[in-house]
């Protein structure tokens, strides 16, 4: 209940209601108090709302478990310490290494977004000013999971040919590879409208109309062809069952992540325009 609605609560005063809500319900259906069922969050007993952030969730408590267990990680040192060497094995592997510092916000966000990330279809819409720590909560939750970054690199004469390579590249990557892939979007790189018109389709439908032409397409049936029989899937060997498989695979192991501020009235208004963001 935690993740799905307090997640998405900024103001104060509703964290606190929801918090009042989530014990009554707790104490009247569950007949248990939450002093008793989170007594290991609270010093004096009596468990507040602020307590309740010390509740963690998630499946990167072993690194090098297999498969990874989600179970809550109760030691909050222990939780600070395992960020650490993630991000020591992250600035060993990394071309452009972070400098971070592990307190415990930024441990929240990490844990989010990797909670996020490890859902079939899951996306998440960040949300602060430049240099907040989006971009890095993302990449240290891609790196936990162990799922590839797909970032584009805008340039001077980066334009709308360049950005549909790049989404053909994305789509192949998750789609035909099965690579479980991240694609990590900030607002700067927005050079034109029509960027978000198509991650709006991504996110709706997991395809881009008239994104490939005749020639892409058969590669592309040919992959699935391939993969469907590496898999043992009994799948129709019609150009359309195997266009559908390969979008089902791109539902699957696409992950899209924007990063966007909420100064100005720009946000606002791709949010009404583009409905799936």
């Amino acid at each position: 209940v935690y993740r799905v609605f307090y997640d998405r609560l900024i103001d104060t005063e509703d964290r606190e209601t929801f918090f009042n809500i989530v014990s009554a319900a707790c104490k009247d259906q569950l007949k248990s108090s939450m002093d008793k069922v989170l007594s290991h969050l609270s010093k004096t007993g009596k468990v507040v709302d602020d307590d309740v952030r010390s509740l963690f969730f998630g499946d990167y408590g072993f690194p090098d478990a297999v498969p990874k267990v989600y179970d809550e990680v109760p030691d909050m040192d222990q939780l600070t310490s395992l960020m650490e060497h993630y991000l020591e094995e992250y600035n060993t592997m990394s071309k452009t290494p972070m400098s971070l510092v592990m307190f415990k916000f930024a441990i929240e966000h990490i844990s989010r977004v990797s909670r996020v990330l490890k859902q079939d279809n899951g996306h998440a819409l960040l949300i602060g000013i430049g240099g907040s720590g989006r971009q890095s909560a993302t990449k240290m939750a891609t790196f936990m999971a162990d799922y590839d970054l797909f970032q584009i690199e805008i340039t001077k004469n980066y334009g709308f040919n360049e950005w549909r390579e790049d989404i053909k590249r994305l789509m192949l990557k998750s789609g035909a590879e099965g690579k479980q892939t991240v694609f990590l979007f900030s607002d700067n790189q927005i050079k034109q409208e029509s960027f978000l018109e198509d991650i709006n389709m991504i996110l709706n439908t997991a395809d881009v109309p008239n994104l490939y032409a005749s020639d892409e397409m058969a590669e592309i049936i040919e992959k699935m062809q391939t993969a469907a029989r590496l898999e043992g899937r009994k799948v129709d060997a019609t150009p359309i069952a195997m266009y559908n498989y390969f979008i089902d695979r791109v539902k699957a192991n696409l992950h899209v992540v924007l990063a966007m501020s909420p100064i100005g009235g720009a946000f606002r208004e791709r949010l009404r325009m583009f409905p799936s963001l």
